[in-house]
Formats: C-alpha cells, sequence, structure tokens
C-alpha cells in the first residue's frame, strides 16, 4: 500500500492507533510487532537504502574502503579506533554531508574526524554523536575524484553500535531519505518506539495515537509528508500523567537538524501543546519525545497534515 493510500485510509476510517511505546522497538526490518504489511515513504513503492556491514581497519594505512549514499553499519571495539576511507565523484565544488548515529543507549558519545591524504584533519572539533540516539552531520566541502580517511572512535572506549553514511551532492536530496516503514494502518496497530533516528518507524498522519515515556528513556518516531505545497503540519501532543515534570517533543530533519527554535512541552495540567511547522512535500521528519524529568508519562500525538495534493496559500 503506498503512503497517498495509507493517508486516505486514515482519514476515511478516522483510526484510533494504540503506540506500544515502552522503549521497546520492533527488530530492525520487520515493520511491526503484528508482521503487518510495510508501506513505504513516497508516493510509490520506494526502495530501502543500501545497507552494508562494515568493520573498518584498526589504522589509516589499512582503512577500509567504503561506498558513498550507503548505509553504513558497524560496531567499535573496545578502547580502539576504526578507519574508513571514501572517493569523491566528478562534482566540483561539491559539499559532502557525514552523518552518523549513536545506536547504543547509556554509552559515551561516537566521535568522528575526516583527514585528507596528508594526514590534515579537516574538522576543527571532532563531530559527536551522543546516546540520545539522534544524528551527527558534518559538512564539508571536498576535491573532487579525491580519497579521505574517517576515524572513528568511542569517547570512552565503549561498545557502541552505529550508522554512518557519507552523502554526495545527489545523496542529499530528499528522496534518498527513506525511514523504516511503518506498518498497514488497522485498528489497535501496535507501532514500536524506537531508541534512535535510524530505527524509527513511520506513523501515519492525521491519526492520534496513544503511548508512554518511561525510565528516562527518549523515544523516536518519524512521518513523510504528503504531496501538498506550502503545507503546515501540526503536532500537536498531551501530557495525560498529572504530578509530572513536561514532556518534550523534538522534530528533526535527516541530518539530525531541529526543524524549530524551541522544544515543545507538554505540561502536566493536561492540556495540548502544538507545534506548527512549515515543511515541503514527500519527505521525511524524525520526532523525538523524551521526560523533562525522567518520570512516566502518558501521551499523545497526532500529526495533522493538510489534504494530500493540496496547495496552501
Amino acid at each position: 500500500m503506498t503512503k497517498k493510500n495509507l493517508v486516505s485510509l486514515v482519514l476515511a476510517s478516522a483510526l484510533l492507533l494504540t503506540l506500544a511505546a515502552c522503549g521497546e522497538k520492533a527488530p530492525s526490518g520487520s515493520g511491526s510487532g503484528s508482521g503487518a504489511e510495510s508501506t513505504s515513504s513516497s508516493g510509490s513503492q520506494a526502495e530501502q537504502p543500501k545497507v552494508e556491514e562494515v568493520t573498518g581497519g584498526s589504522e589509516r594505512e589499512r582503512a577500509e574502503e567504503v561506498p558513498l549514499d550507503t548505509k553504513l553499519k558497524s560496531k567499535t571495539v573496545r578502547e580502539e579506533t576504526q578507519w574508513f576511507s571514501f572517493t569523491t565523484d566528478e562534482t566540483e565544488n561539491a559539499t559532502y554531508a557525514i552523518t552518523s548515529v549513536n545506536q547504543t543507549p547509556e554509552t559515551s558519545d561516537l566521535r568522528l574526524s575526516v583527514y585528507d591524504g596528508e594526514e590534515n584533519q579537516l574538522n576543527q572539533y571532532a563531530l559527536d554523536a551522543g546516546q540520545w540516539g539522534g544524528a551527527a552531520t558534518l559538512n564539508l566541502d571536498l576535491l573532487p575524484e579525491t580519497t579521505y580517511y574517517v576515524k572513528v572512535w568511542a569517547d570512552k572506549g565503549d561498545v557502541i553500535s552505529y550508522s554512518l553514511i557519507l552523502r554526495s551532492p545527489d545523496g542529499q536530496e530528499p528522496e534518498n531519505n527513506v525511514a523504516q516503514p511503518g506498518p498497514e494502518a488497522k485498528d489497535e496497530l501496535e507501532i514500536f518506539a524506537a531508541t534512535n533516528q535510524d530505527d524509527a518507524q513511520l506513523i501515519p498522519l492525521n491519526a492520534r495515537l496513544d503511548g508512554k515515556v518511561s525510565r528516562g528513556e527518549g523515544q523516536w518516531y518519524a512521518f513523510s509528508t504528503n504531496s501538498a505545497e506550502n503545507a503546515t503540519y501540526r503536532l500537536t501532543t498531551v501530557n495525560m500523567t498529572r504530578g509530572t515534570g513536561a514532556l518534550n517533543l523534538k522534530v528533526l530533519n535527516q541530518y539530525g537538524e531541529q526543524m524549530h527554535q524551541y522544544t515543545l512541552n507538554a505540561e502536566q495540567s493536561g492540556k495540548a501543546s502544538t507545534l506548527d511547522l512549515e515543511l515541503p512535500p514527500d519527505t521525511t521528519y524524525y520526532i523525538y519525545l523524551a521526560a523533562e524529568k525522567g518520570d512516566t508519562i502518558q501521551y499523545s500525538l497526532t500529526v495533522h497534515a493538510p489534504e494530500d495534493g493540496a496547495v496552501q496559500r
């Protein structure tokens, strides 16, 4: 089922979805705990991004060569660094986006630096991907058809599972940002929360989801905008648990950049909190939810969208 059909089904049926949001997620690639049919994040059935397991070299001279525009998955080795190499394409005056995600909660930061062939470090400060699971991105202007080296390590030497993607100019186009597919809409549907941005599943537009955060753990979901031009999307969340701190919500893009200036706070009074965002069509975004004081909070969340194909003015 395509995203357009999914949105239409949700609007027509006014479904109430039950969100299993206890920090657990479905196994990677499974879609949901119910094994329901997956839906793509675009109007046509989109291919999932290529994923390649890599290990890296123990030193620069043994760096593992990796491709551009491919999601690389790896794990740090305790107290050791990992080295990768990549070669830029023929594009002149090009900016490359290097994005990593720390997929292991309760660890130190995952750190990354990039070097040229003469061992000059190209980023002044190491790129840090925190254990909260958000993407961290480094943008570098690089020469065409040139080999560069990436050094990855854990700040405190611990073992961290992570992803790494080296995006060329073409790879930075929105259509190349595809989230984990969500399950087909149906009554009493369970969509499992992810612990990091990489594993976030797509949630339906215009449908209320009920969930719970606990134990100070953050949760991730994703949504894709429809084909409406000049559209405003309204995210509404309600903290339904009295005597707690605020429920915090952020919306980020594929690079981990927050799409709004201030975090949305839903207070324990039970009053709805809303965030309006003007977003381009057919693009995936990521929602991060966390309890401000580590409380257990029952909440509802709805992503209100304009009619598919509409033009707002």
